[in-house]
């Protein structure tokens, strides 16, 4: 049995071009911001972003297309986010400002509270409500946000399926932001530290930083490790 085969025009767009994550991004109608490299997050150009309630832009530096999605959020002087729930997990770095965050598995379930500020570190899990506010009224704040949502996309590209889901996931965080500890590796490391947790109140106040010699003499560095994820982070200084 022969089968007769149509030869059909393709949209180059659609088929290994612009992916799911880049569709949904530029359809939010805020900055996206490209390159190698933005000089201060804390001055980046944003608009406003009418579902989060809040002005925003996305970051998309070269090579990270389709891997991780970074954005800049500002929070009005005195205001509060409305709550948000990501089917993944999310780090969030402090650019500038004092808040408070308030994180929560369900409705009617104890919620974790915790205060941050300038250098703050912190991870929102993953299927889990979130809210964020601005601690002070005559400032604004700005955080940084770190996801792998774009390779999740990949997989869905149902892009609503990673927002608001009722999902509830089995595994249960509690003490969610608990105090960070530090741990010494045995064995041959270049980073022979390890700090672990959920929240770092400020990444500054670590000085016990290992020599890491592989990014420029005399560099130093620590790995970060968030409890419950695949994610991880370092910190790196530089004379």
């Amino acid at each position: 049995m022969t089968q007769s085969v149509t030869l059909a025009e393709i949209d180059a767009s659609e088929y290994g071009g612009t992916i799911t994550h880049d569709r949904w991004m530029e359809s939010i109608g805020i900055p996206i911001h490209r390159g190698y490299y933005i000089e201060d997050l804390r001055t980046v150009e944003l608009g406003f972003w009418r579902e989060r309630e809040c002005n925003a832009a996305f970051v998309q530096l070269d090579g990270m297309r389709g891997v991780c999605e970074t954005r800049v959020t500002e929070i009005a002087p005195g205001q509060t986010l409305p709550p948000l729930r990501l089917g993944f997990d999310e780090a969030v770095y402090v650019l500038e400002g004092n808040g408070l965050g308030t994180v929560w598995p369900m409705e009617n379930e104890l919620k974790h509270s915790f205060e941050w500020g300038p250098r703050s570190l912190f991870m929102i899990p993953r299927h889990h409500w979130a809210q964020l506010g601005n601690a002070h009224g005559d400032r604004p704040v700005r955080l940084m946000h770190f996801n792998y949502l774009p390779l999740a996309m990949s997989g869905s590209n149902s892009p609503w399926f990673f927002f608001n889901n009722p999902y509830v996931d089995p595994v249960e965080a509690k003490e969610v932001y608990a105090e960070a500890t530090v741990s010494r590796m045995i064995g041959e490391h270049d980073d022979p530290y390890l700090w672990i947790g959920n929240f770092f109140p400020d990444l500054q106040a670590w000085d016990k930083l290992a020599q890491y010699q592989h990014r420029g003499a005399g560099g130093h560095h620590l790995q970060i490790k968030f409890p419950n994820t695949e994610m991880i982070a370092h910190m790196s200084v530089f004379d």
